[in-house]
């Protein structure tokens, strides 16, 4: 008897199963700490066909610059590099490949970007939510991230974040078909429940109310632990999945969110440990908080209809409005810090300048009373002084200090 080496299904799938093309983009958000050690190619990749490289690059540039505006472009926020093709076990009914590719944000955080096409198959959601499990061992998601971090230090460090979005495609019905089949399951898809456990209709039916899709036969939704973008009556044909268009959008606004929770992520990093070093790099700390909040504050095309609402709900579900909280009350801190050293800098400047300048004018008055007294002894004019001036000095010094006192 041969041996099986095919995934089972998590769960039996009825006979009315509707086939559909699953596809999948992992996102895996680094701080830039994390991007400065683990961005570096895995060893083994095979090179990524051109056309996939090119047209992977030209479509997500047009798209930021629809969304964005060009200005954003001209800034060079974003720098996109297509790695290459990762070979998977390629069991049955699993994609045979990842493309790998990887979004460098000005500030150094980073996110790989990682393409997986299924062939056409029943909705089996059970069995993708394995693949996309990165607490199993065994998962696509898993092999993926370990390779990825492997040719770095060996160790299977965790990412600041990893959302799986979910490309579904349905070529022979409509989409309200799709659901009357397949509601509970897409759901299930969508919160990544392996469980058997069924959520209730009611809850169903209000995770499908909060569709954002401006498309009639497309279903495109968030949650905390990944996002879902469904379009029915597509053309047939698994070169749809390569680079689908109308996923495009949804894609942009999540890489823009979990480049802003890694860049809000480092910033908490940086102040762990206490605001310390010169007024200078507490300055140039704050720039780069100014510099690095840029998307939160609005470079995200909130104006747009599509992007604004997942956006807003992004930022909620993943926590990114309450580190930006954090950040701020933070950033005052510092804000203050910065104030108080300057103000105790000024103090002591005005401190040694008023000693210095009391004690020259007190040599100059006693130069002169020298001078009467000594005036054919050169030396003794000196020593008179240079001694008055160094115990007026002394005096002043010793009064602003016991004055000015905590």
């Amino acid at each position: 008897m041969s041996e099986d080496t095919s995934r089972p299904p998590s769960l039996p799938m009825p006979a009315t199963a509707a086939a559909v093309w699953p596809a999948f983009v992992l996102l895996f958000a680094v701080t830039p700490d994390g991007a400065a050690r683990r961005t570096n190619p895995p060893a083994g990749l095979q090179p990524m066909p051109e056309e996939v490289s090119q047209s992977y690059r030209s479509r997500l540039e047009l798209l930021q610059q629809r969304l964005l505006g060009e200005p954003y472009l001209q800034a060079r926020r974003l720098i996109r590099t297509s790695v290459g093709r990762l070979t998977l076990p390629g069991f049955e009914g699993e994609p045979p490949h990842a493309d790998i590719h990887l979004v460098v944000h000005k500030s150094g955080a980073a996110v790989w970007e990682v393409w997986l096409s299924a062939p056409l198959q029943p909705m089996d959601v059970g069995r993708w939510i394995g693949w996309l499990d990165m607490q199993a061992d065994d998962s696509l998601a898993r092999l993926i991230w370990e390779r990825l971090v492997a040719s770095v230090d060996g160790q299977a460090n965790e990412p600041e974040m990893a959302i799986p979005l979910a490309v579904l495609r349905f070529p022979d019905g409509t989409l309200k078909q799709l659901i009357d089949l397949h509601a509970h399951d897409l759901i299930k898809l969508l919160h990544r429940d392996a469980s058997d456990e069924r959520f209730t209709t009611r809850f169903v039916e209000a995770e499908l109310a909060g569709n954002f899709c401006r498309r009639e036969q497309g279903l495109s939704l968030i949650a905390r632990s990944g996002a879902i973008d469904v379009h029915a009556e597509q053309a047939k044909g698994a070169e749809n999945l390569l680079l689908p268009r109308n996923s495009l959008p949804l894609l942009v606004t999540l890489e823009l969110l979990c480049l802003e929770r890694a860049v809000l992520r480092s910033f908490l990093d940086r102040f762990t440990s206490g605001i310390y070093g010169t007024v200078d790099d507490l300055i140039r700390l704050r720039r780069d908080i100014f510099d690095g909040l840029e998307e939160y504050y609005g470079t995200l095309a909130k104006t747009h209809g599509y992007t604004a609402e997942a956006t807003t709900l992004g930022e909620t579900l993943f926590g990114i409005n309450d580190l930006f909280d954090s950040v701020v009350e933070r950033r005052e801190a510092l804000t203050f810090e910065i104030t108080t050293r300057n103000q105790q800098a000024v103090n002591r400047l005005g401190f040694w300048l008023t000693t210095s300048f009391g004690a020259i004018e007190t040599g100059f008055v006693a130069a002169s009373i020298a001078t009467w007294y000594y005036a054919d002894d050169l030396s003794a004019v000196l020593a008179w002084t240079v001694g008055t001036t160094l115990i007026t000095a002394l005096m002043i010094w010793r009064l602003l200090s016991w004055r000015l006192r905590p």
